[in-house]
């Protein structure tokens, strides 16, 4: 029996915790939180996104960072066997739109409840405190120096202290210098899944607009890198929304060479766009420019049309060109803005960079610099899209560790 002590409380660390246990090990976790799965409560907006519903090639394919890293973990535990193993905890889960999958009751406490009553089954001791050290002496873990606590020993350690996402959780990097204090390279942590800056003035008089079902395209220096159909969202002088936290995996640590091109209206090509336009125009022919849109656009967004337009506002409809009919089509199918930052931690979803993979062998997660280091979860350099596989990639990574501590 080996004594195991697991540092971080989310998922990735309740799994490997309890997987340990099942093995036989003498377990310590150690959550630096009044509670543990503080993170897990608010993902999926409180409904928790276990997993999606789907093979290991459709999580593969929707890993951003180091996507091969992961083969062996979801081999060893996929999402069918993580749908399998709450279940059989006595969590009965459902199938929504886009293969994801949530707890019937759509609350991530009772995810949380049911891993605490198993962790509490398999005798798992918890600790309050914080590890400001792992103790290490010849490339070998021999234990953990703890805050308020002094030293604790352990023959194995699973360091799974999360990244920097909503630091007000707990995961405010911390485990990074632990990491980097035993000497593992730290690949540099950057927001990920999360809001958008532009440099546009026009966005501060749009707060709070909601646009459904738009196209959007990511440019960097005029050539596509992503594109996606869905709905954005205009907020404090940020966008945000389902497409855009998608957009900002697709942008590298130099924002300011992205550009987004969004098409209000995709279910219409330009000529059936120009039609419909037209139809409007005769239909207003006798009124201002201004007062035209209101029937092909959000009220919100009409001011925002009329600015970047060249059309005057108080021109009449009957004055208007066929050319700058065209224009105004051609606004409304490339409707530009320029990056300029990506929101910070405080509201990014997941962290990406962290432990290099480099420094883990993924057919253990135990490190290969220190003997008896293992890593899981959001600690290690990997990403991944929304829809449930950014949680896998902790239950996995916290199993297989959890499962491999020879």
């Amino acid at each position: 029996m080996n004594k195991v002590i697991v540092i971080g409380g989310g998922p990735a660390g309740m799994m490997a915790a309890l997987e340990a246990a099942i093995n036989e090990n003498q377990v310590l976790l150690i959550e630096k939180n009044k509670n543990l799965g503080k993170k897990l409560l608010i993902t999926g907006k409180g409904r928790c996104n276990l997993t999606n519903y789907s093979d290991m090639n459709q999580h593969i394919k929707n890993i951003v960072d180091n996507p091969d890293f992961m083969y062996s973990s979801l081999a060893e535990f996929d999402a069918y066997s993580l749908y399998y193993f709450f279940e059989e905890l006595g969590l009965p889960l459902k199938i929504e739109r886009g293969d994801r999958v949530f707890p019937k009751s759509n609350r991530s406490q009772d995810v949380l409840k049911v891993l605490q009553k198993e962790l509490f089954e398999h005798n798992v001791e918890l600790i309050q405190d914080q590890v400001v050290e792992i103790l290490v002496k010849d490339q070998k873990v021999r234990g953990v120096k703890l805050k308020y606590q002094g030293q604790l020993e352990a023959e194995k350690i699973i360091l799974a202290a999360g990244g920097s996402s909503y630091p007000q959780t707990g995961s405010d990097g911390s485990g990074f210098k632990l990491a980097q204090e035993t000497g593992h390279k730290i690949i540099e942590p950057e927001p990920g899944l999360c809001g958008l800056k532009t440099k546009e003035d026009w966005i501060y008089e749009a707060q709070g607009l909601k646009l459904k079902y738009v196209s959007l395209k990511l440019l960097k220096k005029g050539e596509e890198v992503f594109s996606e159909f869905g709905d954005l969202e205009i907020r404090d002088k940020y966008l945000d929304g389902p497409i855009i936290i998608s957009a900002s995996m697709h942008i590298d640590q130099n924002p300011e060479a992205y550009q987004l091109e969004i098409d209000l209206k995709p279910a219409l090509d330009y000529q059936t766009l120009d039609q419909r336009i037209l139809r409007d125009f005769n239909k207003y022919s006798n009124k201002y420019f201004g007062n035209s849109l209101s029937d092909l656009l959000p009220q919100k967004l009409i001011p925002i049309i009329l600015k970047l337009s060249s059309i005057d506002y108080d021109k009449t409809v009957n004055q208007i060109t066929a050319e700058e009919r065209e224009e105004l089509v051609y606004l409304l199918k490339k409707l530009k803005m320029n990056i300029e930052a990506k929101k910070d931690f405080k509201r990014a979803i997941i962290t990406r960079g962290g432990v290099s993979t480099e420094d883990i062998d993924p057919q253990t997660m135990e490190s290969k610099l220190v003997n008896n280091l293992y890593f899981a979860g959001e600690i290690i350099d990997l990403g991944a899209m929304t829809g449930g596989y950014n949680l896998q990639i902790a239950f996995s990574t916290g199993y297989k560790a959890g499962n491999n501590l020879s």
